[in-house]
């Protein structure tokens, strides 16, 4: 059971990606103001993407993946300081790492950051061809997932609202004022505001 995912690393506790919201979520947050609504899974897995999407990685939920690169290919992810290598694993929010193997052997001699960089010692020297395998843990918990399950929930009840011309709305906990330009946008199109709270959890390169 595993998920190879659009953004370069494997899954590999899972086949599928669940909405970082369920129905039953958007129906008491918008106090069922949208109840019966036929769109709103639809609408879910859709905010959910382009939130993912914007990223670069899973974000939620916490998920054990596999990231394999080698020497050759890199993409930015490795590079070489003296003796050691720094990687950039594809997630910011990294509580554990498994296993990090370099050509099928065992490598042990590491620290990792929770923002994803994992710093190898003393690397023996490496070929092109040479291949280095992380297995970690990576993804956000309960608590930290409230905002971005509120996020979800706002950018649904624009989609929901907007074709009825709909400029302003209030269901429960969530509240939302339309532009012309907002109500026109898809669900794949983020706001300022929703990039600003989505800014730590986006991927960056450290190089």
């Amino acid at each position: 059971m595993s998920l190879l995912t659009t953004w370069g690393y494997t899954i590999t506790d899972a086949n599928a990606l669940a909405d970082m919201l369920t129905v039953n979520e958007f129906n008491t947050m918008t106090a069922n103001k949208f109840a019966g609504d036929t769109r709103i899974s639809g609408a879910i897995s859709a905010a959910s993407m382009a939130v993912r999407n914007y990223v670069d990685w899973h974000l939620s939920p916490s998920q054990a993946c596999e990231f394999t690169e080698t020497m050759l290919r890199q993409n930015g992810r490795i590079k070489r300081i003296g003796c050691d290598l720094i990687i950039q694993l594809p997630a910011t929010c990294v509580s554990k790492v498994n296993s990090v193997t370099i050509d099928g052997d065992d490598f042990t001699e590491y620290s990792l950051s929770t923002n994803g960089t994992l710093h190898l010692f003393d690397v023996p020297r490496l070929s092109r061809k040479s291949s280095i395998v992380v297995a970690y843990v990576a993804g956000l918990g309960d608590a930290l997932m409230n905002g971005v399950k509120d996020l979800v929930a706002h950018r649904v009840a624009h989609a929901l609202a907007a074709p009825a011309g709909v400029q302003s709305e209030s269901a429960g906990g969530v509240s939302v004022t339309y532009s012309t330009n907002w109500v026109n946008s898809s669900l794949s199109a983020l706001a300022e505001t929703d990039k600003e709270m989505l800014a730590p959890y986006k991927l960056r390169g450290v190089f």
